[in-house]
Parts: structure tokens; sequence; C-alpha cells
């Protein structure tokens, strides 16, 4: 297999002056970069007009192919055994791409393990990206499909070596240059400076939909082509968070399908994160979209259990909840329960140690005298719940957001004119959004009343 490049005559071109393309295609021995290598690459170098160097070579990926490859390009181990390793031809691959816009068919695949590769060997390489896929969808709107075969067949270009690193960046040359046809110049020159700025996004996700992302607090929704949820988060800042979801430094299989799976965003504003939370839980447990998966786990509890010791004294204790246990009350981690205790001893004069903590008190033994009865007077008024209102920012000047507690169990949410007064629970039920008692929002709720967190808590 040669390896190696030439050049072609140059041309003088209207179009983008002085920016190289370097449309590129390569081969792998699997899907994600993270633990898999390229076994072949091409590059076409584009002045705008005309492709002015080529260059292709086999790489040796160190180990055997999957035979699931090798079916599907025709590469074999014979044929890379005398291929030299990405290393000895890493230079003179960066000395291409290094000064031009990396250009290839769903460019953040390529990216990932041409960078994978480049940084392994000692080179630095953040090039400005155009991805011909999301450029035809702008180019050439309404068909069906953008992968590379129909997109040939739809535009009439012939690929004489599809699946071969060669054969794909010809064919994706000639579509870069249909494109080039049909898109204004104004249009391309401005993607190409600002480094196309949506490259970054999930190939079937139109950019507007991304844009319209606020940059404030709110439960963001990623859905599927049936504009199913397949992911639901919440976030301070939308846009923000929904950018590292498609960060191409991530480079799993399960991430690389999960991006594949992504056609649209919707969003809802909460106005601050308490309410998001609320929300992103209640939305997750509605749906159950398949690629959360905190909530589809039972959520490893702690509990604090009381009991009687040998002289008659009633003690607590903390102690995994199980299924055949009734603790007093339960708590998302141990720390949450021994913070909680501590208050409750401090409140009602209880010795640490009595109570299941781990620290000792100064002095000498406890005493003793009167403590059952102290005990159970705490834990009497600990089991009576606050009523209370959370209020918060809403999610804009004109409102309040609310979360109304009651005993202790979350009712729900709201948002409610700045003119009419918080304080009167009666007057909140016209603005609340009920929400189900989970587990994981009376945590939230605990939290909150804990901490605030910069939320205001009025009684009731």
């Amino acid at each position: 297999m040669w390896c190696g490049s030439y050049f072609l005559p140059k041309f003088t071109h209207n179009i983008t002056a002085h920016v190289l393309f370097a449309i590129t295609d390569i081969e792998t021995t699997g899907s994600f970069a993270g633990a898999n290598s390229i076994t072949e690459i091409a590059i076409c170098v584009h002045d705008g007009r005309d492709v002015v160097r080529e260059y292709q070579s086999l790489v040796n990926p160190g180990k055997p192919l999957p035979r699931f490859i090798t079916t599907l390009t025709g590469i074999t181990d014979e044929m890379l055994e005398d291929a030299p390793e990405f290393s000895e031809i890493a230079e003179e691959i960066h000395e291409m791409l290094r000064d031009a816009v990396f250009v290839a068919h769903n460019v953040n695949f390529d990216y990932s393990f041409i960078h994978a590769e480049l940084q392994a060997c000692g080179y630095s390489w953040n090039p400005k990206k155009l991805c011909t896929v999301r450029l035809s969808r702008k180019a050439f709107p309404g068909f069906r499909s953008y992968g590379l075969e129909n997109l040939c067949r739809d535009l009439g270009i012939r690929n004489e070596a599809a699946h071969r690193a060669m054969g794909d960046t010809r064919a994706t040359v000639q579509v870069f240059e249909r494109i080039l046809k049909v898109m204004p110049e104004d249009e391309l020159n401005k993607l190409v400076g600002r480094g196309s700025r949506e490259s970054f996004l999930p190939n079937h996700l139109d950019e507007r939909e991304y844009n319209r992302l606020p940059e404030k607090p709110g439960v963001y929704y990623l859905l599927d082509q049936h504009r199913k949820p397949i992911y639901i988060g919440k976030a301070i800042n939308l846009k923000k968070r929904v950018r590292t979801h498609f960060s191409p430094a991530t480079e799993s299989e399960r991430h690389q399908h999960f991006l594949k799976e992504i056609y649209h965003i919707d969003f809802t504003l909460t106005g601050n994160e308490l309410i998001a939370l609320l929300l992103e839980d209640a939305e997750i447990r509605r749906h159950w979209p398949r690629h959360n998966r905190a909530q589809k786990r039972q959520a490893a509890r702690t509990g604090i259990y009381t009991y009687t010791d040998r002289r008659g004294l009633q003690r607590l204790s903390i102690n995994k909840v199980t299924r055949t246990s009734a603790p007093l009350k339960t708590f998302t981690s141990r720390a949450a329960a021994c913070k909680w205790l501590v208050k409750l001893a401090d409140a009602h004069n209880l010795h640490y140690a009595l109570v299941g903590l781990p620290v000792e008190m100064p002095g000498e033994d406890p005493d003793i005298t009167g403590h059952n009865e102290r005990l159970s007077a705490a834990l009497q008024t600990a089991a009576e719940e606050r009523s209370v209102v959370l209020v918060s920012t809403g999610r804009d000047a004109t409102e309040h957001g609310f979360v109304l507690v009651r005993e202790g169990r979350p009712e729900g949410y709201g948002f409610i004119p700045r003119d009419i007064a918080v304080d009167r629970a009666e007057l909140l039920d016209d603005f609340l959004q009920r929400l189900p008692l989970t587990e994981t929002n009376a945590a939230i709720i605990r939290s909150y009343l804990e901490d605030p967190k910069g939320v205001r808590c009025i009684e009731f």
C-alpha cells in the first residue's frame, strides 16, 4: 500500500481566500477512540476550489483487527504487517493538518481519533472544524439521510472505494465542492471564521435548538427522533450544562451511541436550583429516560434506629436501611445522619455516645440521670415536622419561586407574582404544581431546611 503525499497544481480561488481545508477520513479498529486505533488515514488538502495535495497511508494498530472490521473495509492483518505505526507518520500528518480547517463527514469521530494519536506523540492540535454532515443539512435540506453513502447516491457521486480512507475522502471532497456551489460565500466564510461553533453538536441536532437555550436555571430534555426524552438533567446555566454533553473529549462507546440518538432539545425554566432539583426528579420518574441511571438504582439509605441497652437506657444508632428494618428517620448519607444527631443532642442535653455519635464529649462517664425522658422528649419534638414555604427567585423579575412543605413533606412548587404575599399558605394553592413524594425530593427538602443556600424559609 502506497504511503505518502503528492502535490497537485494550485489555482487561485475566491471562496475563503488564504484558507485551506484538510478533508480527511480514517478507518479504525472500532467505534470509539478511547480503546481503538487508526488503521488507515487519507487527507485531501483543498484550497476552496481544488485539491492541492493528497496523502494516504495504512497504519499498523499494533493488534489484530476484529473480523467485522475486515469484512467492512477489506483491510486485513496481513496488509498492516509492514504498514508504519502512527508515531512514524505523525509529523507529516501534523504538518498537513495544523494550518488547515479540519473537515470530515461526522467530524468529531475523525477528530477524536486523530487528536488522541497526535497527543500521544507529543503534538498539540486544536483546529477549526467543519462537518460535512451538518453542512449538507444546510445546503441540501429535506434529504432522508445524510450518511455518506446515501448522500453520494442522492447527489449522483460515485465512490469507487467505499469504506476505505481515500475512497471516502474523495467522496467527501465532492460533497464539499457541491456544498460550495450552493452555499453563499459569506455564510461559509462566517462558518470558517468562527470555526463552525456548532461542529461540536450531535449530527442530528439542529443548531437553532441549541442556540435558543438560555443561560438560566432550569431542567433540560435531550430527545430522540420521536421527541421522547432519552436524558433529563438540571442546570444553573442551561446552555453551559448541555454543552458539556457534547464534549469530543468523551470517547467512550456508550457516549458515542448516546450522541447519535439526540435529535432535539427542550427545556423548562425554574428560576433557581431548588425547583430545578425537584422538577428534575419528578420528570425523570415520569419519563424514565434510558440514559438516566441514578433514580433507577435503589438509593443506599442510612437510618437512625432506637434500642434499649442492658442498663435499660434508650439508645440511638446509625445503620444501613434494609427492607425488614424500621428506622426512626432516614438520610441519604451517614454524614447527614450524624449532623442531625449532633443538633438533636445539643438541643436536648444528650450525651453523644448515647445517641450513636462516634465523637466523644469531654468529661467523665455520661450522666444517665433523666436520659430516657430527655431522649423521648427530643424524639417527639423531632417528629413534629415543620410546615414552611421556601421562597426563591422566579423565572423573571416579576415573580417569586416557591416550594410548599407541609409537615416535612414537599407538596409542590410554583411561581407567584411578587405583589402577592408568600407568607399565607392558603394563597399558594392556586399557583401550585404538585409533586409526588419521593425519597429524593424529601432529601432535597431536608438539605435546604438544614442549609437554606440563599432560599428564604417562612414557617406557617
